[in-house]
């Protein structure tokens, strides 16, 4: 080989200048990237040999179990990478604001958490409620093999699964288990599920019918009955593979929910067809949603109950008397069930009950019968008029518009009433329905009776954001009014009867 021994140019003098430092430099980053990867090996090994040592030590001096000591080992020797993910995203979180931090929240759990019918109704109706619901999840990450929890634990949080996958099985499931163990002489521990060598059921039900185990994959939602009740597990979540879900808090959600009316509201109604539901059903921390048609007021299935108390009536507005709104609760039972003069039915109304001077600015009356005239629904001794039962029979539940009552002194002001401003009423139901929730909120609070078109007794109550369904009998002194005017109605006589309140 001949080499050249002539002298460099310019140029490849400039270009030895400046390829070597960028030589240089790489060769000392991958000096330096290799020398922290084995520094990090080495602190990693003696991390797991000192906690290796450590569990060693504990479990010889408090002597525990096999099958314990075989978890936690496996829980140490676990891959570390999650844990740095999500070391990762809380560095991420903490340096955003709370508004980009709700927006990236929502991004990453918004779709998941849809997947529930509730959830996907709230959206619909409220996305900055589930946006800032998702800011309050919280994740759980979890290893192949690894016991989320068992029965009769107490429960604090619902699951949503995020990816991976979990064995579900109730505690009936597991005691036939165990007697099936019992006869045939074998036994098995909580050790084999994290050995690998555990047996997973496919989804199986009882003889009755009933799911006893069940397998569980994203976006599957694990002991909601949290959220409503109080709850201990019935079964046992078993992880089948490495895998996530996001949390969330019972007592968090309560507080969440309560900034937002109209999800209070909104969540009152289904949590209390949730427990009905789940009354109905076997017990089990995987629970199927009820129907949304269930969640709307007029579907509520309400309990009735003989010689009920007057709903809120601790908590009435000093405009408001309790005789005066407990005339208006049995006359609207009374059309609710029985119906209007001449045997003619209802077609839904609604009664408001409140100060007169303050529901002046909340709405109008395009014709008022009552204008002029002192009709009063009960009398001075506090009981109930019949006459003045029968002239709103007979003059106000047929129109369209509310029938407006003086909460102090029973004086009916107005019939075919219109609420002016129904925006507090939210934007689900139909203009009835949004306007008895909107003036309940108004003129300081109203009492509100709503009656459906096909009730026949059950009315819908509405207190500032409170509402529930009646549908029981009134306690009174002397409960006999509706029955008395329904008996003057069919007999066609004037009914003057009066009730104790």
């Amino acid at each position: 080989t001949v080499w050249s021994t002539a002298s460099l140019t310019i140029w490849e003098r400039l270009f030895s200048v400046i390829i070597l430092p960028i030589a240089l430099v790489f060769t000392a980053l991958f000096v330096g990237s290799t020398t922290m990867l084995m520094q990090q090996s080495t602190n990693f090994a003696r991390d797991l040999a000192k906690q290796r040592s450590a569990l060693t030590t504990v479990a010889r001096h408090y002597k525990f179990p096999p099958e314990l000591c075989v978890r936690i080992r496996h829980f140490i020797e676990a891959d570390k990478s999650l844990r740095n993910l999500r070391e990762r995203e809380d560095r991420l979180l903490k340096e955003l604001s709370p508004d980009l931090q709700r927006d990236l929240k929502m991004q990453i759990y918004g779709a998941l958490i849809a997947r529930h019918s509730f959830m996907k109704f709230l959206i619909s109706r409220n996305p900055p409620f589930v946006r800032h619901l998702c800011s309050i999840l919280g994740i759980h990450d979890f290893l192949a093999y690894e016991f989320i929890f068992n029965p009769g634990d107490a429960c604090t949080v619902v699951r949503f699964v995020v990816d991976g996958q979990l064995q579900y099985m109730h505690s009936y499931e597991l005691e036939e288990s165990s007697t099936i163990n019992l006869l045939v002489g074998s036994s098995t521990s909580r050790s084999n599920a994290f050995d690998g060598s555990r047996v997973t059921t496919p989804n199986s039900e009882s003889a009755q019918g009933i799911q006893l185990s069940e397998q569980v994959c994203r976006g599957k939602c694990v002991s909601e009955p949290v959220l409503w009740t109080l709850w201990e597990h019935c079964g046992e979540l078993v992880s089948l593979s490495v895998g996530s879900c996001a949390l969330l808090e019972s007592d968090s959600f309560e507080e969440t929910v309560k900034l937002y009316p109209m999800m209070m509201w909104l969540s009152v109604l289904y949590s209390r067809q949730f427990i009905i539901h789940l009354n109905k059903n076997f017990m089990s921390d995987i629970v199927e949603p009820p129907d949304v048609q269930e969640w709307e007021p007029e579907a509520i299935v309400a309990v009735e109950d003989e010689g009920a108390a007057l709903p809120y009536e601790d908590e009435l507005p000093s405009h408001c008397t309790p005789q005066v709104v407990k005339a208006c609760v049995l006359l609207s039972q009374d059309v609710a069930a029985h119906g209007l003069d001449e045997n003619r039915p209802h077609h839904g109304f609604t009664v408001i009950i409140g100060e007169e001077g303050a529901l002046a600015t909340c709405g109008k009356s395009g014709f008022n019968p009552f204008k002029g005239h002192d009709v009063r629904i009960i009398t001075e001794d506090g009981l109930v008029c019949g006459e003045a039962i029968e002239t709103l029979r007979r003059n106000a539940f047929h129109t369209d518009g509310a029938i407006v009552v003086d909460g102090l002194s029973g004086r009916v002001v107005a019939s075919s009433w219109f609420v002016g401003d129904i925006r507090l009423g939210g934007m689900e139901g139909g203009a009835r329905s949004r306007s008895a929730r909107a003036v309940a909120q108004q003129a300081g609070g109203c009492y509100v009776i709503k009656c459906s078109e096909d009730s026949k007794g059950k009315l819908i109550l509405h207190l500032g954001t409170k509402a529930r369904v009646f549908n029981s009998e009134l306690k009174t002194k002397d409960v006999g009014a509706p029955g008395s005017c329904q008996m003057a109605k069919d007999s066609g006589t004037t009914c003057n009867a009066k009730t104790s309140l």
